[in-house]
Formats: C-alpha cells, structure tokens, sequence
C-alpha cells in the first residue's frame, strides 16, 4: 500500500515535495504571554473558593476543610485558564480567541503610562478589537489594514508590549520573505 501524502507538502501533480517547506508546521512561538491576574485578582480568587468551604462549616468541619481546599483549588485552576493568551506563531497573531494573520497588521505601537490611560481613556476606538486586563498597566495598539475587515485595530494589555512589538515585526518579515 503506497505511504500517504501530506497535502500540504505535496506538488500539485501529487507528488511529494522534494524539499520541506520555509516555515515549518508547529514551530515555537515567536511570543507567548497569559495575562494572568494581579496579586488583588488572587485574594479574591483564594477567598471566593473560601466561601463554600466555610458555609458548611456548621455541617461538619472536616467536609468544610476538604470542600474549601478543593473550591480553591478549582478557582486557582479556573483563573489560570481563563486568563487570555497572546501569541505570535506561524505568521497568526492570537489575542484571546480572536486570530488574525500578521500580513494583516500595521506596526504595533507600544503603549504605557499616560499613553496606555488615554487610549483605553479618551481615546478609546470602539470599533477595535480589544482583550485588556485591568490589572496590567501597558500595553500595544496594531493598526488592521485589511480594507474588507471593519475593525480598525487589535489593542491589548501586555506585560511585555515591546517583545510583542519586536515578535510582530519579525512575523511580518517572515512571512513575506517565505
């Protein structure tokens, strides 16, 4: 039985490609972040999955203890996973679970302080797509140059608004060279 063929690698007669391609499949991302929350966020995370433990309290103590543990266990657990990502990999930029090509975006402009208050201030655009964090004080704007598309601009919270920037531009590069 002949071995199958990868679509994505094969010629269009069907044939195997005689070479892998430029960017492979599956590579590391250029840049990865979870906006995870502030120290606060966590005190009132541990102290929500508190409660249920503590109503059972007058029902049995040791119960109470198990069910409080695990509670905040499940709230550490559910805060983590949704917390937003963002990452750059494989010529896609993902903000939460809104994707986008990079070919797509304009050059990303690093936002902090008094920059970062007036955008998401004053100057807040409501036709951008937006995934930010009130307790992440920084953050980037990218313009989208998509004509068809009606959002004028990815904006977000980042701890790390210049690795971002710098993995955006790299993307972009690559992805128009390959």
């Amino acid at each position: 039985m002949p071995d199958a063929v990868d679509p994505r690698t094969a010629s269009p007669t069907g044939e195997p490609a005689p070479s892998a391609p430029n960017r492979p499949r599956d590579q590391e991302p250029l840049f990865r972040e979870r906006l995870l929350p502030g120290p606060g966020t966590w005190v009132v995370v541990v102290a929500l999955g508190s409660i249920l433990g503590v109503v059972i309290v007058p029902l049995h103590l040791t119960t109470a203890l198990v069910v409080g543990v695990v509670s905040i266990i499940v709230a550490v657990i559910l805060a983590v996973l949704y917390s937003p990502v963002l990452e750059v990999k494989d010529g896609w930029f993902t903000m939460g679970r809104a994707r986008i090509e990079v070919d797509q975006l304009g050059e990303a402009t690093v936002l902090r302080g008094d920059e970062w208050r007036t955008t998401m201030g004053q100057g807040f655009e409501p036709l951008a797509h937006h995934c930010v964090r009130g307790w992440v004080s920084s953050g980037f704007r990218v313009e989208v140059l998509d004509d068809e598309d009606s959002t004028t601009a990815w904006v977000g919270s980042s701890r790390r608004p210049d690795d971002l920037a710098l993995a955006l531009r790299s993307a972009r590069r690559d992805s128009r060279s390959g």
